[in-house]
C-alpha cells in the first residue's frame, strides 16, 4: 500500500483501518492493512450510506403523517429512530452535513409534538426540559468523531483496540473520550496505557507526541 491510501472522508470501517495503519499503539499485526481489507471496508461503508439514506427517507415519511393528536408512544419511538440516525450520520463516509442539519431540525419538530402531547402537565414538561439539556450535552460530545465512533451501538471498535484507538487521536479528543467512562473503566485504561508506554519505551518506539498523549489520558479522572 502507498503511504496515503485512505479516503479524505472515510466511513467508520475505513477510518479504523486508517487509525491502525503503521500505528505503534496497535499490535504489530493490526498495523498492517491489505488492499483487500481496504476494499471491503469501503464497500461496507458505502452500503451503510445506502441503508442510512433509506432509513432517513422512511423516517421523514413517518413524521409527515403525524396528526395533531399523535400517540405519545409513536412520537417517542420516532424520536429514538431520529436520534440513532443522527449518531450514525456523523460517522458516515463522505459529506452528510445537509442530512445532519436536517435531523437536527427534525428533532425540533418531534420535540414540539411531544410537548403538545404532554398538554399542561408541569411534571411532564419539566422532564422534557431535563431530557433536552442532556441531549444538548450528548450532541456536543458527538461533535468529536472519536466519541461518536466509540458510542456506536454496533461495537465497531473491538474492545482490545479501544485504548490504541483513543491514543490515535489528538489530545482534545482523548480528553473528551475519557469522559465516557466510569472511574473503574478509566482505571483499567490507565493501567493499559502504562503497559503500552513501557512496551514502546523498551522497543525504542515511544515518540514525544505519543508520550504526551498517554500522559493526557492518565490525567483524566471522573
Amino acid at each position: 500500500m502507498s503511504d496515503h491510501p485512505f479516503s479524505e472522508r472515510p466511513g467508520i470501517r475505513e477510518r479504523q483501518l486508517k487509525r491502525r495503519y503503521n500505528n505503534p499503539f496497535f499490535s504489530q499485526d493490526k498495523q498492517q492493512v491489505t488492499q483487500e481489507e481496504l476494499k471491503s471496508a469501503r464497500q461496507q461503508d458505502k452500503q451503510e450510506v445506502i441503508n442510512f439514506t433509506e432509513a432517513l427517507q422512511n423516517l421523514l415519511a413517518d413524521v409527515s403523517q403525524f396528526s395533531a393528536r399523535e400517540e405519545t408512544d409513536v412520537i417517542l419511538q420516532t424520536k429514538e429512530k431520529a436520534d440513532r440516525l443522527y449518531e450514525q450520520c456523523i460517522g458516515l463516509a463522505g459529506d452528510h452535513e445537509r442530512e445532519r442539519q436536517g435531523l437536527l431540525k427534525l428533532n425540533e419538530v418531534i420535540m414540539a409534538a411531544i410537548k403538545q402531547a404532554a398538554g399542561s402537565d408541569p411534571l411532564a414538561h419539566e422532564e422534557l426540559e431535563k431530557e433536552q439539556q442532556a441531549r444538548e450535552i450528548h450532541l456536543a460530545l458527538l461533535e468529536c468523531q472519536l466519541v461518536a465512533d466509540i458510542l456506536r451501538p454496533d461495537g465497531m471498535i473491538d474492545e482490545n483496540d479501544l485504548l490504541p484507538t483513543i491514543l490515535s487521536e489528538d489530545e482534545e479528543s482523548i480528553q473528551m473520550a475519557m469522559t465516557l467512562f466510569s472511574e473503574e473503566q478509566q482505571q483499567v485504561l490507565h493501567e493499559q496505557a502504562v503497559e503500552i508506554q513501557k512496551h514502546l519505551q523498551d522497543e525504542g518506539k515511544l515518540t514525544t507526541e505519543g508520550e504526551s498523549k498517554i500522559n493526557v489520558l492518565r490525567q483524566q479522572q471522573v
